[in-house]
């Protein structure tokens, strides 16, 4: 007997149990609904910390099971693609949420939820807890170290893409955050305590938002990988000095080696190693646009005043307040690379999207023997430190844990890592689709970008008029006035965050002797720091504010006095003889 499966989501009942019939498909089996997603389960190995995709739930099937199974710091989240079926397994979980409720003496309803529909394009700020969704949470990302998909029942077959989209985005964005954790552990104090050093600079600093869309001939952009070699020596010093040139940090002095003069350099490194790509490369002609987060001596290696941006380096709510104010410099994404930045760069200045931007040396890759091109830092520290027992030719990095040999761009053989991979896949992600980006490297990981011969750029940069390039836009400073409306501004900020910190720091040492009588100590010391991540954003822990913890609070002691003595010096800088 043939069955009348209707268009809408309808339970139908089998001999073992109910199936739900959808779009003239049975999304359980007619015989046996659950033994498939069963079989799943029991075949399921699950560790610590994982984060359950459970894609189009339905019916909720085997859901004990599940949650039998599960270990801690785990959760189940159910995504439906489909807004009927949505609507169905939102009605079957509320039946089921009473049930757990009077069966789980451990609250197991608060280890699972369903995505709200809205919200599935989402699921990168869903996890990051960016956003407001209103009676949805799941756990903080901290507690998950992966994503697992399974799948409850055929109707994933309606939107499978989409699914697979889901799953990709949920594990990188987990991914991401421990990657980033990785990098605030070992640097996020260095970049706050650049950030309050930088501060004092910005009143005689150049505002970038005044230069962007300012340049008007062709913009080349050269990292430091290998290929810049080749697209000078076939292009022409004398054709490449036309363009704007762009220059990441470790690139400058192999550019001034050719004879070329880097127009602007790109600056985002913090760590006092960057200093040597400065010494000898002619940067003293160069606009430095440095990040917030640098080093802040290397502007010192031009004679222009800098100009400033500030990659959004964590979301922590004291970055967001600084971000606010009027003399913050503009906030970029957290871009990773210097190369990703000095194109990111390259975009903003460039007049309009008619101007062409062409980039070399961004390989995100290298060849045996060598890992930058000549004349670049690394290249001139290995060629110091060669000997008989220490070749030029740096070999061990091709053979070092992690590198591994893959085919780049005209099908030569290269090596990678997983950081330069990921960094290639930023760059394909943020620039994909962008008009007038071509890639005239010859070697390196694909960038999913246009890709450019050095004759057709020789023939296009032959076709246009050399003129002398304005520099004056670099020495344009700010008029006296607003140059002291900022130093005020930021001289009132970092008073207030001086008076924070000795607070905090008379809070630590004599507790409830020193204490408000309006509030405990505990709660006035909470509110101090929980917006003054940068104190302890460098833990191990340090993505949650845990000031009922007593060693949570000594490590925060430890840090304030380095914070304290940056904001003084910055304070002395604001402090200066303010102009007439």
């Amino acid at each position: 007997m043939e069955l009348n499966i209707p268009q809408k989501p309808c339970l139908v009942q089998t001999e073992r149990g109910f199936s739900v019939s959808y779009k003239d498909r049975f999304l359980y089996s007619k015989y046996a609904p659950s033994r498939a997603i069963e079989g799943a389960i029991q075949n399921l190995s699950l560790l610590p910390g994982t984060l359950i995709l459970a894609f189009s739930p339905a019916l909720w099937l085997c859901l004990d099971k599940l949650l039998e199974k599960l270990p801690q710091d785990c959760f189940i989240l159910g995504i439906e693609c489909d807004k009927a079926l949505h609507d169905f397994a939102a009605e079957e979980l509320k039946k089921l949420e009473s049930d757990f409720l009077t069966e789980s003496p451990n609250n197991a309803q608060k280890s699972f939820a369903l995505l709200p529909f809205e919200q599935n394009d989402s699921i990168v700020n869903v996890l990051s807890g960016e956003g407001n969704f209103k009676g949805f949470q799941i756990p903080h990302i901290s507690t998950f170290r992966r994503a697992i998909p399974i799948e409850m029942s055929a109707g994933t077959q309606f939107s499978r893409e989409k699914y697979f989209k889901i799953a990709g985005l949920a594990q990188n964005t987990i991914a991401s955050f421990w990657k980033n954790r990785i990098t605030l552990t070992k640097l996020g104090r260095l970049y706050s305590r650049n950030l309050f050093k930088n501060l004092a600079k910005l009143p005689d600093s150049l505002d970038l938002r005044n230069l962007a869309h300012t340049i008007k001939q062709p913009i080349f952009v050269f990292g430091a990988g290998e290929s810049i070699e080749d697209t000078i020596s076939n292009i022409s010093v004398t054709l490449l000095k036309k363009c704007f040139l762009i220059s990441v940090d470790a690139a400058t002095p192999a550019l001034q080696e050719y004879g070329l003069h880097a127009d602007a350099i790109i600056a985002v490194e913090g760590q006092l190693a960057i200093e040597k790509a400065y010494i000898g490369s002619g940067s003293k002609k160069s606009l430095i646009i440095a990040d917030m987060s640098s080093r802040t001596q290397v502007t010192r290696h031009s004679d222009f005043n800098p100009a400033y941006f500030a990659s959004k380096y964590t979301d922590a709510s004291f970055f967001t307040r600084l971000s606010q104010m009027d003399f913050f410099p503009p906030v970029i994404p957290p871009l990773g690379s210097v190369g990703l930045t000095a194109v990111y760069a390259a975009l903003l200045l460039r007049e309009n999207q008619n101007v062409p931007v062409f980039f070399s040396g961004l390989d995100f890759s290298f060849s045996s023997g060598r890992t930058h091109a000549k004349n670049t830092p690394a290249h001139i520290a290995r060629l110091c430190s060669t000997n008989k027992f220490n070749p030029v030719e740096n070999y061990a990095a091709s053979f070092r844990n992690g590198a591994k040999r893959v085919q780049g761009k005209n099908k030569i053989e290269i090596f990678t890592d997983a950081a330069l991979e990921s960094y290639s896949k930023s760059f394909t992600d943020s620039f994909l689709g962008v008009p007038n980006v071509y890639d005239a490297g010859k070697q390196g990981l694909p960038l999913g970008m246009a890709e450019i011969s050095s004759e057709k750029v020789r023939a296009y940069l032959g076709t246009v008029n050399s003129h002398s390039k304005d520099e004056s836009k670099f020495l344009t400073q700010k008029n006296a006035e607003k140059r002291n409306a900022i130093k005020e501004s930021i001289r009132i900020y970092l008073e207030n965050e001086e008076k924070a910190l000795n607070r905090i720091k008379e809070l630590l040492m004599f507790g409830s002797d020193v204490a408000d009588c309006s509030c405990s100590p505990e709660a006035e010391l909470h509110e101090l720091i929980a917006p003054r991540e940068y104190l302890f954003l460098h833990f191990p822990d340090g993505y949650k504010c845990q000031t009922d913890d007593l060693s949570f609070l000594k490590r925060v002691r430890g840090q304030i006095d380095f914070f304290l003595k940056d904001i003084k010096n910055a304070l002395h800088g604001c402090s200066e003889k303010t102009l007439k």
